[in-house]
């Protein structure tokens, strides 16, 4: 597993208009993800986390190969990613939130 602090491509650097830490110790950190419809983050890496979705929408993901994936989410609903980068869109009409369990 990479180290955040390893990462000059982390998502709070690249993106901090979606994401704000809200907690933070020596095993894991904890994110609020706001997702405007149109916002959009630039390429950028997350470690192996865990979501909680607070509120639905619709976000389009790009992988740094180019593979597009669409997804909804749905509130209430817990996702989970391995280490990943990939540049975001919200391409819905929905204000997406996450609470967002990024593992150290």
């Amino acid at each position: 597993m990479s180290n955040i602090s390893d990462h000059t491509d982390d998502a709070v650097s690249i993106a901090p208009h979606l994401h704000k830490v809200i907690f933070e110790n020596d095993k894991m950190r904890v994110l609020r993800v706001t997702v405007r419809p149109g916002d959009k983050a630039n390429m950028h890496w997350h470690p192996e986390n865990i979501n909680y979705i607070l509120s639905s929408g619709r976000l389009r993901f790009i992988k740094p190969d180019g593979t597009v994936a669409d997804v909804d989410l749905e509130e209430g609903q817990v996702t989970s990613s391995p280490e990943i980068s990939h540049a975001v869109e919200n391409i819905g009409t929905n204000e997406v939130q996450t609470i967002q369990v990024e593992l150290k």
